[in-house]
């Protein structure tokens, strides 16, 4: 029996112990109309990317006019439904208000002092602008858009995806294989040991882009993992991130992406990850104390994926709404101020990467750019670079002959 179409009721009393509401913060009821914002640009998909579209949106508030970000968390999958999708119903966000066990989930208007309101949407939905996804359109099966619908695939930072442990576990790593185990089999009856109880797992669905990545990487189709699904990265934070006793948290594992990991380094662990064909695990840092992603970015550690801004497009350009909120991750090199709210939030700017992949855990291969940012990100993201500053490129030495953002860099 898989846990993740029907829980025991033992399952469904520890999740209510643990959990509290199960949804991602957008359950008070709304009183403010959605449209009153300025500009609004309605968006749909992955739940672990609202923490970074918060900043963008304090962005998009100093815009002249400005345009305020609306957005439903509710996967990845369904954001890249809402582009792709020739269903009307299915290109449109509406209320969802609570139902039995279900827990509300509205839209939230991400204000400009970075605070977040729900907001009702119209009574017969509104029209997705841009759906924003974990992982390429391929992984949740749009392989081309439909006939005479021309979509743009606009690529963002990159997220790392990471299996966590809550703080009190003493488990420090685990290999692709021993995952196959837990989310594959269960446990396989204690041969996963110490995660056997998969009311300890903590997942997602298959309509997740945490969840859907992580599943390449050990094999296991999403839609068949064991565990409970806690409704949101926000929901498996919260959940993993109270269990304090060695003995439960020793069999507690969970799935999010490393901006909710690193936003909770004193409650939740990062195990190190041995991908198939590896020696041995590596975590996404160069240690468990850095935020340097150094092994993300030189593609050892492998779990990970740019994050994706769909849209559909006229002539090959977006609407002004979403071209608002798209175009700053188009231009050959970024603001930055974005560059500064991506490295904030613990992802990986494309210009400090050195391997880049063009399909969901697919191979590696070098990367280059003219923009490249790796010493200005290192300086952000651990306090310090060994690169030489400048002011211009003639500062800077034949062997790193670009001055960008500070910085002398090598091609």
């Amino acid at each position: 029996m898989r846990h993740t179409l029907r829980q025991s009721i033992w399952a469904g009393l520890l999740a209510v112990a643990f959990a509290g509401p199960v949804a991602h913060a957008q359950t008070n009821t709304p009183t403010v109309n959605c449209a009153s914002f300025p500009q609004p640009i309605y968006v749909s998909g992955s739940s672990a990317i609202r923490s970074f579209l918060g900043v963008v949106a304090q962005q998009l508030a100093k815009e002249s006019p400005p345009f305020t970000i609306i957005y439903q968390s509710q996967g990845s999958c369904t954001g890249v439904r809402a582009i792709y999708s020739t269903v009307a119903a299915d290109r449109v966000i509406k209320d969802i208000p609570a139902s039995g066990t279900r827990a509300a989930n509205y839209a939230i208007a991400l204000k400009a002092d970075g605070s977040a309101q729900e907001c009702f949407l119209a009574s017969e939905g509104n029209i997705v602008d841009v759906g924003v996804s974990d992982v390429y359109a391929a992984t949740c099966n749009y392989n081309a858009p439909p006939e005479g619908v021309q979509i743009a695939d606009y690529e963002g930072p990159i997220q790392p995806m990471t299996l966590v442990v809550p703080a009190a576990s003493s488990q420090r790593s685990i290999s692709a294989e021993a995952a196959y185990m837990v989310f594959g089999t269960g446990g396989n009856q204690g041969a996963a040991a110490p995660w056997v109880d998969q009311n300890l797992f903590f997942v997602r669905n298959s309509s997740s882009g945490t969840q859907q990545m992580i599943a390449r990487a050990i094999n296991v189709p999403a839609d068949k993992w064991w565990g409970i699904d806690r409704a949101s990265s926000d929901g498996v934070r919260r959940n993993m991130k109270v269990i304090l006793d060695q003995p439960t948290a020793d069999k507690a594992i969970g799935i999010v992406s490393t901006d909710i990991a690193d936003e909770e380094r004193s409650n939740l662990r990062i195990l190190a990850f041995q991908g198939t064909g590896q020696s041995c695990g590596y975590l996404p840092d160069s240690t468990p104390f850095a935020k340097d992603k150094q092994n993300v970015r030189d593609g050892h550690y492998p779990i990970w994926g740019p994050v994706h801004f769909f849209t559909r497009t006229e002539n090959g350009l977006p609407s002004s709404a979403a071209g608002a909120l798209v175009s700053r991750f188009a231009a050959a090199r970024i603001d930055q101020v974005l560059l500064d709210s991506i490295i904030e939030k613990h992802l990986v700017p494309k210009c400090a990467m050195k391997v880049k992949r063009s399909m969901e855990m697919g191979p590696l291969s070098a990367y280059s750019t003219d923009s490249r940012c790796g010493c200005y990100f290192d300086l952000k993201a651990n306090g310090a670079s060994s690169c030489k500053a400048c002011a211009g490129p003639a500062d800077c030495p034949s062997s790193a002959p670009a001055c960008n953002y500070g910085y002398c860099e090598a091609p």
